[in-house]
Order: C-alpha cells, then structure tokens, then sequence
C-alpha cells in the first residue's frame, strides 16, 4: 500500500493480548552461575519483564527524559488524552541510545533489562525485553504491553522462518502497534549480502510478515493461535528447538523499514525521523482506522492532497508524517505515472494541488482486468461491463479500489462506495514495490515505472520538507 522498498503485511489478524494462558513458563538459562561450572538452570519467562518499580531502570528512564525539552518532559507526566501514546512515542526515540550486539557466544543468552543496560545494547530478545521495561516504567499498564515471541518470514524471498522477538502495545484507541526494537537502535542492522532470499546478493523487495507464537509480559504467558502455532507440550523444549532458527538472524527485520524519506529528509534531527517513519509505517498496516483518502485509493485524488496541505498547516510531526505518506502513495497508487512518463526517458512532472493539472483527455481501457470487484454496472451484477465502468471515469485521474475484508471503511464516504467499486483493484493498477508486474505492465515495465514514482516521490517530499 505505500510507495517504499518494503512491505510489512498488515497484523490485526492476531490476537495479541494472547489467546490462552500457557501455565508452563519456565525456560533453560545458558550462563554462568558465579563461582560454579554450572551453565544451565531454569529462568521463569516473566522475569525478563517483571521489572515494576524497578530502580535501576527507573533511573535509565531519568536520565534518558533530561535530553528532552522541558515542554516534552511536562507532556510526559500528564494524564490527558494522547499522553500514554506520547510517552510510548518518546521512549521509542529515546531508545536509540542501545545497539544492537549480537552474542558473540555460540548459544543464545537472553539478558535481564539490567544487563542491557550495562552491555549497551543487545540481541532483538535482550532489546524487547528492556524496552518493555521501560515502557512500564513509563507509566505504559502492564495489561497494555506484551514482549512477542516467533518468527519474521519474508515471504517474497525463501520464505523461511526467522526467529525473532518484538514488543505490541495496545495504544488509547485500543489497537495493538508493533513496536521494532531493531529500527530503534542506533545501528540497525542489515541483511549481510550473499544472505539467504536475496538470490542474487541483492534483495530486491519483500513482503514480510510478524508471526506470534507467544505473547508474555510480568504476569502471564500466553499462546497466539494459528495455523503457524500447533499446540506445544513444553515451552522450554520450543525454546530449545527456536535456537536453529535464531542463528538465522533476521537484519531485514529492521532493513525493510527503509522508507524514501531516508533520501528526501536529509538533515532532519534523528529522532524526527524515526518518529516520521514510525507515523509512516502504522498509517500502512493499521487498516482497522484505514481511510482512503489517506492513500489516494477508490479515486480520492482531489480529496487525498486536500487533507495532505491540511495536515501541512498544523505544523505536527505526526501529521506531517501522513502527508508525506500520502505523497508517496499518489505517485505508487494513481495512473499519473502511466499518463505523464515520456516514452524517450526523463522524470515524471510533479503534480501541483495549487494549481491541478488538466485531466479531461484522460481515458481507461478496463477491458483487460479479470474482474472489477464489487461493481454493479451491467446486465448481469457478476460480470460489470468494464466500458460502462471506464466511461465513468473518464477525463479523470483514478487509482484503483482497495476493499479488502479485513479493512474498514469510512461512513462518511458510504454514499459514494457504490460508484467507487467500479474501479480495478489497487494490486492491478499500482507501482508499490521495485520489482513485480500488474494487469498494465510486465516486469520490465513495472521496474522502469517503479523508478520513476520512487523519483517523482523523494523530489515532491524534499520541496515540502524544505518549505515546512
């Protein structure tokens, strides 16, 4: 759904406060005892997590808060509507004081929050585990945060599982957000060439999915049912048998939120740019608030640069963060790039709100698509007639229908649905990712087009960073 060198597949299909309470929470520790040769003892699992009223992450907490100005620090300690998303917001910035270290030993050793702290960074466990415990710290309910355990697989590339571990946090509105630890670190790792999926030693896109197979925080571990998750007899021996799979570490964990704004914000203050990508990458996968007009899908053009200047005026990062991503998805979702690229090369015009350009000599073939779902013009309601459906938008710029049945819709736009389902589907029609092909060009054709929206894109977001 955005224009940018990932795809990380939407995850409201899981059920992240746990599906039920797994009572076996006990797991093999790999270190040393002090003055023993004993390697090897039992840790409970919520240990890792149980940190409240902890002192010494309590003080990191502290010293971590008197970088922010003083207006930010007051705003942490409130208690008013948007505060607690606030403060998850901030430690999420601040958490870039870590790296990520991998263990250098030959077996993976979890540590305690306090241990990261001294180490100055850690694995994706050690990370998650200690920016749990700072979002606690924070204030953030323990009912509110769970520390995941399973498996990220690109599934564009070998599609192996890759053991991995993460934080969700359920924000006010009451949906669950994926927080990375890997793309909050100060050095996010990449994928090394030559690895695994990359084919040729250079990845070339992804669709990656988070795959939870336990959920836990201070008080409870939980299963997450799927297809992915049979029921398991022991913990430990799962944690036992997850040892192969970390040893496949996976860097495109954090490489794959890449975004363009890398190259078009240059300059901005780091932390800035963390919260921008961050805004970014929820406005794609959080599509239980979806709105097409955030996206330029269903045809919303006028609509969708309407609310881009309108989040430009306000002079928030958030929101301009959205509007950056709605720039982005113009040049991905609409027909623009098919129109206005010049069969002898060079880059595509940009489009200016201001002063719209003229459409009326726009004309669709949709003859070519398989179906127009959803769309009701015809003799028979199955098969629309795809010239009645393109004659209705001629002279027009379009993009395609995103409807999808696990996605949202908003009621202010229900009166106009009925029209808008007479339109290709978005995955026939729009230039996302760098390599593929649709229902109007092959792989070739899609690659060159790719290019051209990623250029158009970082130019348009360069000229409006530089304004704003």
């Amino acid at each position: 759904m955005c224009l940018q060198p990932s795809a990380i597949r939407p995850w409201q299909k899981w059920h992240w406060a746990g599906d039920q309470i797994f009572r076996d929470t006990v797991v093999p520790a790999h270190r040393l005892v002090p003055r023993t040769r004993i390697t090897g003892y039992d840790i409970d699992i919520r240990e890792y997590v149980a940190f409240a009223g902890n002192a010494v992450v309590r003080h990191l907490l502290d010293e971590l808060l008197e970088r922010l100005p003083a207006a930010d620090q007051a705003r942490f300690v409130r208690h008013r509507i948007g505060d607690f998303d606030f403060r998850v917001e901030t430690v999420c910035e601040l958490f870039s004081a870590f790296r990520h270290e991998p263990d250098p030993r030959g077996y993976d050793t979890w540590y305690f929050p306090e241990e990261t702290i001294v180490r100055g960074g850690g694995d994706c466990e050690d990370l998650a585990f200690l920016l749990a415990a700072l979002l606690e710290a924070a204030g953030i309910s323990r009912g509110c945060l769970r520390v995941a355990l399973g498996n990220i697989v690109d599934h564009a590339n070998d599609g192996e599982p890759r053991g991995h571990a993460w934080v969700v946090y359920q924000d006010e509105p009451g949906a669950w957000r994926l927080l990375e630890p890997m793309t909050l670190v100060k050095n996010t790792p990449r994928e090394p060439k030559g690895s695994r999926g990359s084919g040729r030693g250079v990845r070339r896109f992804a669709d990656v999915e988070y795959v939870p197979l336990f959920v836990f925080n201070g008080d409870h571990l939980w299963t997450v049912r799927s297809q992915h998750n049979p029921a398991p007899s022991s913990f430990a021996d799962w944690v036992e048998a997850r040892k192969d799979l970390a040893r496949q570490r996976p860097a495109f964990a954090a490489s794959e939120h890449a975004h363009i704004f890398d190259d078009a914000l240059k300059g901005m203050a780091a932390g800035d740019l963390r919260r921008v990508k961050a805004v970014s990458l929820w406005q794609d996968v959080d599509t239980l608030v979806y709105d097409p007009r955030d996206h330029f899908d269903f045809a919303y053009v006028q609509e969708g640069w309407l609310r881009i200047l309108d989040r430009l005026l306000t002079k928030d990062l958030s929101d301009f963060a959205k509007a950056l991503h709605a720039v982005g998805d113009f040049y991905a979702h609409t027909y623009w790039g098919y129109f206005t690229a010049k069969p002898g090369g060079g880059a595509l015009p940009l489009w200016t709100p201001a002063a719209p350009p003229n459409t009326s000599g726009f004309a669709y073939d949709f003859s070519g698509f398989e179906e127009i779902p959803g769309c009701a013009l015809g003799a028979v309601k199955e098969h629309p007639d795809p010239v009645a459906a393109a004659a209705k938008w001629k002279g027009r710029l379009i993009s395609g229908q995103w409807w999808r049945w696990y996605s949202t819709y908003p009621d202010d736009l229900e009166a106009d649905l009925p029209e808008r389902r007479c339109l290709p589907d978005h995955d026939d029609v729009a230039v996302d990712k760098p390599a593929g092909r649709n229902a109007l060009s092959d792989e070739r054709g899609y690659s060159r087009q790719f290019a051209l929206r990623k250029e158009a894109a970082t130019r348009h977001i360069k000229q409006i960073y530089a304004a704003w």
